[in-house]
């Protein structure tokens, strides 16, 4: 117990004492030990109160967050009307931040320090984060700010970026800019606020100015508040979108480019190349036995520069096509059953079967699903090095997912070079082809979300693996 008697409180200041709703501690003024503590500051501590009227206020802060002569530090506190923020620890070691608060007093005739000891462990975690997310907010490379409701307002607040973003001064000088100002169109300052009205948050890419009166493009995003006073403000982000609304604007471009190039290649070229075609079949009737191999050359190629014009306008409509877009399930059976049926009719000489039957699902794709199995199949039998190529389709269900096999019995392809072959330009050695084929399989795969790779066959030959998405 403390060297220094105490009288014994009346029980009316007892019962005050126990029921404060924050923790008090009874301290000599000189010495800092315990007197008294009430239940509250019992429970909050873990110690009991004979540990505590043991102790002095030294015993119970955690070393290094307070004075060196804490008793002197608080009843100076309270001389100058200040409270002091120390930490304390607990019986079982962990630590707890508190606000002290003191008085002196004369409690039973003699002189003291009453002092009460309020937890603020979560306000000072709160504050940490929000200093923290302060620092965040002043350092982040985006416009943050704050404004009224008003297009007509001042900006209330403003980060560092905010003022570099719209070359000012300082930030007094954009602090005294009416909202209205930094909107290269009223039109669509209005129409951003009329949309705010009807929802908490409004996300738009508008055009803007800075106060020197340069233009560049911004993503603002903006969420309507209100205070504890019913006043309502916007906080506000503006992130500067300039060069990847040009580099967008250079795609459009390029797609449209690319759009004419493909109506050409199929109907200009195409068209004429059927003429020739056709006009080749004419002089059969015409030309002696020395013109026909002529002839057949002249077919052979024409029929050459037909398939490239309708592979070259297939690969030209994956590329402009956005990653996701066009999607829609699509039926595998009747697409793959499809396309060997005309594998079979374009090489007669050719054996091309199913083995099992091709499961009845649904893959995420679009309607140039038979680009990438007519090319494969393509692929199997053209690059064959025998007289009587024989190429196996088959399709199994795993999970969320379906795979497709189209195996040849062919030279194979060497595993150094089987990513390479769906590059663009890739073709095998002697090889008559565009090398676009495989090319194109690749793009509409992975377009479709899913992968392509090849293994080998056994005996011979290699196989095409496609992974496509269940619906």
């Amino acid at each position: 117990m403390n060297d220094r008697a105490t009288a014994e409180p009346s029980s009316e200041y007892r019962a005050l004492f126990e029921h404060v709703s924050d923790g008090l501690l009874v301290l000599d003024p000189e010495s800092g030990a315990v007197r008294d503590a009430n239940g509250r500051f019992v429970a909050m501590s873990g110690f009991d109160r004979d540990a505590l009227t043991d102790a002095r206020l030294d015993d119970l802060l955690v070393e290094g967050s307070r004075s060196e002569a804490p008793i002197q530090s608080l009843v100076d506190a309270a001389d100058d009307g200040r409270t002091v923020e120390w930490r304390f620890r607990r019986r079982t070691g962990t630590p707890f931040w508190a606000d002290l608060s003191a008085s002196l007093a004369d409690l039973c005739g003699e002189q003291c320090v009453l002092t009460t000891v309020r937890d603020v462990t979560e306000r000072r975690r709160r504050r940490e984060e929000l200093g923290r997310f302060e620092e965040l907010v002043e350092h982040v490379p985006t416009g943050i700010f704050r404004a009224p409701c008003d297009p007509d307002g001042t900006f209330l607040e403003a980060n560092p970026t905010m003022v570099d973003l719209f070359d000012a001064e300082s930030k007094v000088d954009l602090l005294s800019t009416p909202v209205a100002d930094i909107y290269a169109d009223g039109d669509d300052c209005r129409s951003f606020f009329d949309a705010l009205a009807g929802r908490s948050v409004v996300t738009e890419k508008v055009e803007l100015r800075t106060l020197t009166g340069d233009r560049f493009w911004g993503l603002v995003t903006v969420c309507r508040c209100e205070n504890a006073d019913g006043e309502t403000y916007i906080d506000g982000a503006i992130k500067d979108v300039t060069e990847t609304r040009e580099y967008q604007q250079v795609l459009e471009e390029q797609n449209e480019r690319l759009e004419l190039l493909n109506r050409i290649v199929r109907h200009d070229i195409r068209n004429d190349m059927q003429l020739v075609q056709g006009m080749a079949d004419l002089l059969d009737d015409v030309s002696g036995d020395g013109d026909q191999p002529h002839l057949e050359t002249i077919r052979t190629r024409t029929k050459h520069v037909i398939e490239l014009t309708d592979l070259m306008g297939e690969l030209m409509d994956a590329l402009v096509t956005e990653s996701g877009e066009n999607l829609e399930p699509t039926n595998l059976s009747f697409v793959l059953d499809r396309e060997v049926r005309e594998a079979e009719s374009s090489y007669p000489d050719a054996t091309i079967r199913t083995r099992g039957n091709v499961p009845l699902v649904e893959v995420m794709a679009n309607d140039m699903l038979r680009s990438v199995f007519r090319n494969l199949l393509n692929n199997a039998v053209q690059h064959h090095d025998g007289d009587e190529p024989t190429v196996e389709v088959s399709a199994d269900v795993e999970d969320e997912w379906v795979q497709v096999r189209i195996a040849d019995d062919g030279p194979g392809i060497d595993p150094d070079r089987r990513e390479a072959v769906f590059g663009r330009g890739e073709k095998g050695l002697g090889s008559e082809g565009t090398g676009l084929g495989l090319y194109l399989v690749y793009t509409l795969v992975d377009h479709y979300g899913g992968s392509v790779w090849i293994e080998d066959n056994e005996p011979r030959g290699s196989v095409f693996n496609v992974r496509l998405r269940l619906t």
